[in-house]
C-alpha cells in the first residue's frame, strides 16, 4: 500500500477524492448504471479500496487496489472518447509496481474504445458481478397470476400491524445506522464481503444531498428494521445499501415496492449484484429482472501497439 501511494501520488500526480468531486465524477459517468462508477461508491468505499484519481487527457482515470490487493483501474472517457493516454499513463505506473493494467467495471458499450487500440487485450466477465436491472412498471405490478407471489408478500408485511413506510431524507441517517447495528449484532464480519459495510454507509454522512439520494424506510411499531438507498444513475434507480434487521417474508418487496412508487422515481431500478451468494441470487431472479448487465474486466496481455 505504502509503494502503491509513493507511485500513484506522489510520482504520477494522482489523489484521493473530496466531497467537491461529485460533480466531476457525474461529467464522466452520467450514462452509467454501475455503482461502482459513481462518486458516492469512491467516497463510501474509499478506506477499503484506496481511490485515487486524475485527469488525463480527457479521461477521468481512477486507480486503487483490488480485494486481491493488486493494483487495477477504472477509465471513465470524455468527449474524445479516446483513452489511449490514459490507458498508457496506467500500464506505466502497474508496470512500476510489477503488475499488468487491467481495466475494471467496463460497461459493454465503452468495450470498443479498448478495443479499438489495437493491443492485445483479454476481456472478461463474471456472472457475479453482473447487475439486476427491472422495469419499475414491471416491479410493481400487482395484477395477474404471474405476480401472485407479490400481493402476497406486500400483505404479510401489512398485517404485522405497527408497520410503516417513510420516505428518505438526512433526518433518516440515525434510524438507517441503527439498522446496521442491529443488522450487526447477528452477522459476522465476514460476511460484509467487500469490508465493514457499516463505515464505508456512514462516511455518505459527510457528503450527504438532499437532491442526490432518496429511497426509504420501514418501521415497526416504531422501531426502524429495514432501509433502502437509492440514487439516479443513467436514468436509472440504483440502490447500493439495502438492510433489514427482521426475518418477515416479504419485508424486502414490501420496501422497494414502496421506493419504487416514489414521486419521480425513474423508469428502471437496478439491485446490484448477488457477489455469487446463492440466496441472494434466487431472491432476486424472483422479480424477474428486464436484462442482468454485465461488467468486463479488460487486461492487457502485452505491450500492444
Amino acid at each position: 500500500m505504502q509503494d502503491y501511494q509513493q507511485i500513484v501520488e506522489k510520482q504520477y500526480g494522482f489523489r484521493e477524492f473530496q466531497p467537491a468531486d461529485r460533480q466531476l465524477v457525474e461529467q464522466y459517468s452520467g450514462e452509467s448504471i454501475f455503482f461502482d462508477l459513481s462518486f458516492t461508491n469512491f467516497w463510501a468505499w474509499e478506506p477499503m479500496f484506496h481511490y485515487r484519481c486524475r485527469i488525463i487527457g480527457d479521461t477521468l482515470a481512477v486507480t486503487y487496489i483490488t480485494l486481491d490487493q493488486v493494483p487495477a483501474a477504472i477509465l471513465l472517457p470524455g468527449p474524445s472518447r479516446d483513452f489511449k493516454e490514459a490507458v498508457s499513463v496506467v500500464r506505466e505506473i502497474f508496470g512500476r509496481m510489477g503488475h499488468p493494467a487491467v481495466f475494471e467495471y467496463v460497461p459493454e458499450e465503452w468495450l470498443p474504445l479498448y478495443q479499438s487500440m489495437g493491443m492485445d487485450l483479454e476481456i472478461t466477465s463474471e456472472r457475479d458481478w453482473s447487475d439486476y436491472v427491472y422495469q419499475v412498471s414491471d416491479f410493481t405490478c400487482l395484477e395477474g397470476g404471474e405476480n401472485k407471489s407479490k400481493r402476497r408478500e406486500l400483505k404479510l408485511v401489512s398485517h404485522l400491524g405497527g408497520v410503516e413506510f417513510r420516505p428518505l431524507g438526512r433526518e433518516s441517517f440515525d434510524d438507517m445506522l441503527k439498522v446496521f447495528d442491529r443488522w450487526c449484532d447477528w452477522h459476522t464480519c465476514a460476511q460484509c464481503f467487500f469490508g465493514c459495510e457499516r463505515q464505508a454507509f456512514a462516511r455518505l454522512q459527510e457528503i450527504w444531498d438532499e437532491t442526490c439520494y432518496y429511497g426509504g424506510m420501514v418501521y415497526v411499531d416504531g422501531t426502524p428494521v429495514a432501509f433502502a438507498l437509492g440514487e439516479t444513475l443513467g436514468n436509472c434507480a440504483c440502490y447500493s445499501f439495502q438492510k433489514n434487521t427482521e426475518n418477515y417474508r416479504g419485508l424486502t418487496y414490501f420496501l422497494s415496492y414502496h421506493c419504487a412508487l416514489l414521486p419521480g422515481h425513474p423508469p428502471r431500478l437496478n439491485w446490484c449484484e448477488d457477489m455469487g451468494l446463492e440466496g441472494l441470487r434466487v431472491n432476486k431472479l424472483r422479480y424477474r429482472p428486464s436484462e442482468i448487465v454485465k461488467k468486463f474486466t479488460v487486461k492487457l496481455r502485452s505491450e500492444g501497439n
